[in-house]
């Protein structure tokens, strides 16, 4: 009791600082975000954002709790780029539920291990509610949500991808598994979204929509739909592009997209084209003009274009020093003889267009002018794999590494006037070769704060599309995952009462009040981590503004969850019922055209997001109680179950 005295008088500061830190996230839950202005009183200068990850960029994490935090959010963006809000937002409300566990006397040991148990089985649970894309891409013609009658969400491709659809990619689950039969049969069986397919997974195409990709990024966008069409465009010329090929979760990737940006211009005029745009300097206006229309060859250079580049492995010699009488002629000398060699090599390998990765010198740059060579720099590397695979050139570090397989051919180049900056100050190219799996989109936009906004929601539309496609399934948004794991705990806290009372019998005195205090600290954790469900879904149900305050929120929240609890399928429930009341969440943010669309979610980044925002909570719990009381609280670590179910009391 000392112990634990010692530890509420000294507080956890670790967790108390990881609420402080997710306590600015809140604005940032839900479809419609707020934008946040975050100013410098140092600089005096402000940031505008509507992401947390830029918000994260902007806080102060020197502190070693700030820092664990920073890496653990970064990781999970550099892996998913969505997903980042709600393990930031979980941090804060599950470490609010760790200090209210503390509060009420739960041994450390035991907070961890049953949380982890806790969550685990919620993972699992939900299991049940994965919506398979190929259920989806069988049904046919959707009628309204609100209806409440047989409906088909259309994902179906359209006839000119489905030419050469190969059903190698959709297979449905593992029939041998027999968690994955209990659940599928559950889902077909009583969800309306989902009738057994008779016939193969793949219709006629004269049969399909030409909305299926439409309605899958709308249901994807979460409000981001302006964003998300552009994603759609995107693919959709990707889609076009592979038809000779199966449309698989293959063909659409981040590293299949670019973007330019262009300033100025109205944000309506954003949209998506084939090959590689970017802005150059005026001065290439007459050699690009010299050059459109006429086959070219390319040549990609990963690295610098200049005297002083070593790529990363290059090794210097050592101990070698060079003496001279004339060094400051000889280094003048060694300039110009450089650039004319660099020169003289591009001239004899018969090349129109040079992409570098990196800088170009600038006398070298003018050489290539006045002979009409394009060179584009600061490339991305993901620009320079899709020009070598479609042109067969092979990206070199050095121009003395050029050889004939170096060169690439039937690439075209062209000024696109549509584009170029209204200041002048810059022209838009546009580079293309036959097949190239590289879609570039052009985002406009006067205002220069919002660009990096923009470009954080384009990636983050991007991968939930590209997400959705690799997982192969979805789950259903609007919170109703969220809800079914709050049925789910509290279904273990019953479970937990019930055997309670069952196992009280004489042969259970002798440890009576051990077993009694372990029954009732692991329901006290239970619902401590039911109560971080409640507070993410209030919150998340109140920023979309269709209740007053978060009160409202929660008991609306309480009126499901006690209607989940009468229904004999709480995942039909939760398919039918709730996915009605958050059908037409985005009505006031949407236009008329995208209402009345299924709100989705992805589920390994919303799963990962969950396990990483949990265990950073409790190596934050237990590295703030070793401090305090310089013992460890456990031996099997956090991302371990307890051994043979024991628990330990401090």
């Amino acid at each position: 009791m000392a112990m634990m005295s010692t530890i509420k008088l000294r507080g956890h500061v670790g967790l108390i600082e990881l609420c402080n830190i997710s306590c600015s996230v809140k604005t940032l839950l839900g479809p419609r975000k707020s934008y946040k202005f975050i100013y410098d009183q140092d600089t005096q200068e402000s940031t505008l954002t509507c992401s947390s990850f830029r918000l994260l960029e902007s806080l102060d994490l020197s502190s070693a709790v700030g820092q664990l935090f920073n890496e653990t959010v970064q990781a999970h963006h550099k892996a998913y780029r969505t997903g980042t809000t709600t393990l930031f937002f979980l941090v804060g409300v599950w470490s609010k539920a760790v200090l209210e566990c503390l509060h009420h006397g739960v041994p450390i040991s035991l907070i961890v291990s049953v949380m982890l148990e806790g969550l685990n089985s919620c993972i699992e649970s939900v299991e049940a509610l994965h919506i398979p894309l190929y259920n989806i891409l069988t049904t046919k013609h959707r009628t309204d949500v609100a209806d409440g009658r047989s409906g088909n969400f259309g994902f179906e491709f359209a006839e000119h991808f489905l030419k050469s659809l190969k059903p190698v990619e959709l297979t449905p689950p593992n029939k041998g598994n027999v968690n994955s039969q209990r659940c599928q049969k559950s889902k077909l069986s009583h969800s309306r979204h989902f009738p057994v397919p008779k016939t193969s997974t793949f219709q006629n195409p004269s049969q399909t929509s030409s909305h299926n990709l439409e309605d899958l990024t709308k249901s994807l966008s979460h409000g981001d739909w302006e964003v998300m069409e552009l994603v759609e465009k995107a693919a959709t010329l990707l889609f076009e592009n592979a038809h000779e090929i199966s449309v698989t979760k293959d063909v659409f990737q981040a590293s299949c997209l670019n973007i330019c940006f262009l300033r100025g211009l109205p944000e309506v005029n954003s949209t998506a084209t084939f090959g590689y745009v970017t802005l150059v300097s005026p001065e290439y206006a007459t050699v690009v003009q010299n050059l459109e229309g006429k086959p070219l060859q390319v040549l990609l250079l990963d690295g610098d274009l200049t005297e002083k580049y070593r790529h990363l492995g290059f090794n210097k010699p050592t101990n070698l020093k060079s003496v001279s009488e004339f060094e400051d002629n000889e280094k003048s000398l060694s300039q110009d003889s450089w650039t004319s060699m660099a020169c003289r090599r591009i001239v004899q390998a018969n090349v129109n267009i040079i992409l570098v990765k990196g800088d170009v010198c600038p006398q070298l740059k003018m050489q290539c002018i006045l002979r009409n060579i394009l060179i584009i720099t600061h490339v991305k590397p993901n620009v320079l794999q899709a020009f070598s695979n479609c042109t067969g050139a092979e990206p070199v570090a050095y121009l003395s590494q050029i050889r004939h397989n170096s060169i690439g051919r039937e690439v075209y180049a062209k000024i696109c006037p549509q584009w170029s900056s209204l200041s002048s100050q810059t022209i838009a190219v546009s580079v293309q070769a036959h097949k190239i799996s590289l879609v570039t989109v052009v985002l406009n936009c006067r205002l220069t704060p919002k660009m990096q906004a923009m470009e954080d929601q384009f990636w983050a539309c991007s991968s939930k599309l590209q997400n959705a496609l690799h997982d192969q399934k979805v789950f259903p948004g609007g919170g109703g995952v969220e809800l079914f794991c709050l049925d789910h705990l509290q279904k273990l806290e019953e479970q937990l009462v019930s055997v309670s009372s069952v196992n009280r019998g004489p042969q259970f005195c002798a440890s009576s009040w051990l077993y009694s205090s372990a029954i009732h600290y692991k329901s006290s954790v239970y619902k401590c981590l039911a109560n971080g469900w409640m507070k993410y879904l209030s919150t998340l149900l109140f920023n979309t503004c269709e209740y007053s305050s978060e009160l409202d929120a929660m008991n609306f929240i309480q009126n499901q969850l006690q209607n989940i609890g009468a229904s004999s399928s709480p995942s039909s429930y939760v398919f039918n019922e709730y996915s009605k009341n958050i059908a037409l969440i985005d009505d006031m943010v949407l236009p008329i055209d995208h209402r009345q669309v299924m709100v989705y979610d992805n589920i390994v980044p919303k799963v990962e997001a969950w396990r990483s925002a949990l265990h950073l909570v409790l190596t934050v719990l237990q590295s703030d109680a070793e401090i305090i009381t310089g013992y460890a609280t456990h031996k099997q670590g956090i991302v371990g179950e307890p051994v043979n179910g024991d628990y330990v009391f401090l």
